[in-house]
């Protein structure tokens, strides 16, 4: 087992924080003169992709918010002077009934970005550590560490997924919560389902386990891989969900987590007193929640996308992890800071990582057009 502790002060010497003591919060970039971004893993540009064919880097959905949706904004926007504090409220109930838990076991936040610093607030405040594989989404394992707890990282196995012997044997004294990310962010790999439910139901035992489920949606059937039915069964599970990725309203803001009673009293003391989703948010997501056409509209063009790329992918030499989201992670053999920046110089933009002794790419399922622009960036790349 592959085990690394990352403390406070490891944190502050690897460049992941502005100066020393500072806090990080979740949209902190880190950008030095060339433009490469230590953070995120990626180059900035003016942030409006003026001239980009694609743009690939953030995993947004290219087809949404849905009409509804914005229908539903647009007619709340009216109501712009009021507090959104009912509409809240009616969010949280309509979530409950459809989840089969009680409204005081949801929680929103101003998407799940919101949710998992809520969290990291929370269990970080108690110091010991949070348990994580490595690599996966790391907002709130940042913001953790940024308040002085420890970061215990398990390395993925040799599939690219959670290994969940590795992180329960690793789970001591000092644990205070675990983190799965499923499917994980950026891999796009899932765990088995029967496999995850008795890992979170022996380790949240004594650990709670808090399951990140942002990118269930685009799997064929999002109930089965889904821990919600442990919530059911009393355990003590987290679970957060988003707007920001099947319903397509990344800049909408919202998302939601769910516990059990306690635990989600616990969490919200670390929140926003205020409502930090607007109104119009909160109505869109309303009427994307039951806009069941309209997902699975996009969970069928994000499939021929991704089965596209792939496909491309392995014709072109590469191999692709075999994705259930909305993104797709392959190695590369160039430096990644050489890497981005050639890609963007062909109009596309995506992201980067490095792992397991290897250089990453990892690239957003746009439309079949974007996809085909990036394939043709890649190959320009790659010849030249």
């Amino acid at each position: 087992m592959k085990t690394v502790k990352i403390n406070r002060r490891n944190w502050l010497k690897s460049g992941l924080m502005l100066g020393a003591g500072a806090a990080l919060s979740p949209t902190t970039l880190l950008a030095n003169s060339n433009g490469y971004n230590k953070y995120t893993g990626e180059y900035e540009f003016d942030g409006e992709a003026n001239g980009l064919k694609a743009k690939l880097n953030a995993n947004e959905n290219p087809y949404g918010p849905s009409e509804k949706a914005m229908d539903a904004f647009r007619t709340a926007a009216s109501e712009g002077n009021l507090y959104p504090f009912e509409y809240a409220r009616e969010v949280r109930a309509i979530i409950a009934k459809e989840e089969g838990v009680s409204a005081d076991q949801i929680f929103l936040g101003s998407g799940s970005s919101e949710i998992l610093t809520m969290v990291a607030l929370a269990y970080g405040a108690e110091k010991g550590a949070l348990m994580s594989a490595f690599p996966t989404f790391r907002t709130m394992l940042d913001t953790a560490v940024g308040i002085g707890c420890n970061w215990q990282q398990v390395a993925l196995d040799d599939e690219q997924k959670h290994d969940l012997p590795a992180m329960k044997s690793g789970v001591n004294d000092d644990t205070k919560l675990v983190y799965i990310c499923n499917p994980n962010n950026p891999t796009g790999t899932v765990v088995n389902s029967d496999k995850l439910r008795k890992f979170c139901t022996e380790v949240s035992a004594n650990v709670p386990v808090f399951v990140d489920e942002a990118y269930t949606d685009f799997m064929d059937d999002p109930v089965s891989v889904s821990m919600i039915d442990l919530i059911h069964d009393g355990q003590d599970i987290i679970i957060a969900r988003t707007f920001s990725k099947i319903h397509g309203m990344a800049g909408l803001r919202i998302g939601y987590g769910i516990a059990q009673p306690e635990t989600a009293k616990k969490i919200t003391a670390y929140a926003t007193r205020l409502v930090t989703i607007s109104g119009p948010s909160l109505h869109a997501a309303m009427a994307s929640y039951k806009d069941e056409s309209f997902k699975a509209m996009c969970k069928t063009k994000n499939k021929g996308a991704r089965d596209y790329t792939y496909n491309a992918l392995k014709e072109m030499g590469f191999q692709p992890v075999a994705s259930n989201t909305s993104f797709m992670i392959f190695p590369i053999k160039m430096e990644p800071k050489d890497y981005l920046k050639k890609m963007l110089d062909e109009g596309v933009a995506v992201r980067s990582w490095v792992f397991d002794d290897k250089n990453w790419c990892r690239v957003s399922m746009g439309t079949k057009e974007e996809m085909e622009s990036f394939i043709t960036a890649l190959g320009a790349v790659h010849s030249s």
